[in-house]
């Protein structure tokens, strides 16, 4: 495959998973757990939208989570 038509995958995948906005759990650095409705993501993945995001100290309506924070995102 060439590396457009692979980038061309990928960005559909995106495309597709975010228009289903899944319940998505953020497994953070320090052992750190969160979970939210997915809602967007940059380009590059260096931020992700979430909508209810339930976290250690509340819940956030809306919130922005920096993919460097990320370990791993179940779906």
């Amino acid at each position: 495959m060439s590396e457009a038509n692979l980038r061309d995958r990928y960005l559909q995948l995106w495309l597709n998973l975010i228009r289903q906005e899944p319940i998505a759990t953020f497994h953070l650095h320090s052992n750190c757990t969160v979970q939210g409705k997915l809602c967007g993501t940059d380009s590059e993945n260096n931020r992700f939208r979430v909508d209810q995001l339930n976290s250690p100290i509340g819940v956030y309506e809306k919130a922005v989570i920096r993919g460097t924070d990320v370990n791993r995102i179940e779906l």
